[in-house]
C-alpha cells in the first residue's frame, strides 16, 4: 500500500478526516484526551492558525481514501504560545540558540496506529519542513511519551529542555532541529 503525502489545500472534508485521526491518536496513552473535545480543539486550532499564523502548513498522508497521518506547523510569531509560555522557562543559552531568530513550530504530528514505524512520520516531518524560510524548527512532547521522544531523537532532533510545565499540563520536553544545516547538504 503506497501512501501519498500532500499539503492540505483547504477542503473541509479532508480537515474533518484529519480531525478524526487526531482525536483517535490523542485518545491513546499518555495523552488520554477526550476524543470529541480533542477533535473540536484541533479544528479550532487549524482555523485560528490558518488565518493568523505565518507560514501555516497542514500536511496529510493518504492511503487510498483514508488519512493515516498529519503534521501541523507554522512560524512562531510574537505573542504565541512559544514566546509567552515556553521561552520564559528556557535557559538563556537555549533561547539564544533556538528562539533569537525566527523559527518554525511543529504543532502536531499524528500517525494512525496501523502505520507507525513504517516511515510515515518521518516523511510527514520532511514535507512539513521542506523549503521553509527559517533556520530552525522546534516542537514539544510530553516527557512520558517515550516512543515520540525516541522518534524525534532518531530523526535528528536535539533535546533542548526537559521538565517544563504550563499550568496543570503534563511535563513537557522541547526539541529543536537546525533547518539551515539540512539545506547545506
Amino acid at each position: 500500500m503506497e501512501e501519498t503525502i500532500r499539503i492540505w489545500a483547504g477542503d473541509a472534508a479532508e480537515l474533518a478526516a484529519a480531525a478524526d485521526l487526531y482525536a483517535t491518536v490523542f485518545a491513546e496513552p499518555p495523552y488520554d484526551e477526550n476524543p470529541q473535545q480533542s477533535r473540536t480543539t484541533f479544528l479550532d486550532r487549524v482555523e485560528r492558525y490558518r488565518s493568523s499564523a505565518p507560514d501555516f502548513r497542514l500536511v496529510l498522508t493518504w492511503n487510498d481514501d483514508e488519512i493515516v497521518g498529519l503534521a501541523l506547523g507554522n512560524g512562531i510569531a510574537a505573542g504565541d504560545w512559544w514566546r509567552d509560555r515556553i521561552v520564559p522557562q528556557l535557559p538563556e543559552t537555549a533561547v539564544a540558540e533556538w528562539f533569537d531568530a525566527e523559527c518554525f513550530s511543529v504543532i502536531e504530528l499524528a500517525t494512525a496506529p496501523t502505520r507507525r514505524r513504517g516511515g510515515v512520520g518521518a516523511k510527514l516531518l520532511a514535507t512539513l519542513l521542506d523549503r521553509l524560510p527559517y533556520p530552525a524548527a522546534v516542537l514539544s512532547a510530553y516527557s512520558d511519551a517515550e516512543p515520540a521522544r525516541r522518534f524525534y531523537r532518531a530523526n535528528g532532533w536535539t533535546e533542548v529542555a526537559t521538565g517544563l510545565r504550563i499550568g496543570e499540563s503534563p511535563e513537557l520536553c522541547v526539541y529543536g532541529l537546525r533547518l539551515d544545516d539540512a539545506d547545506a547538504d
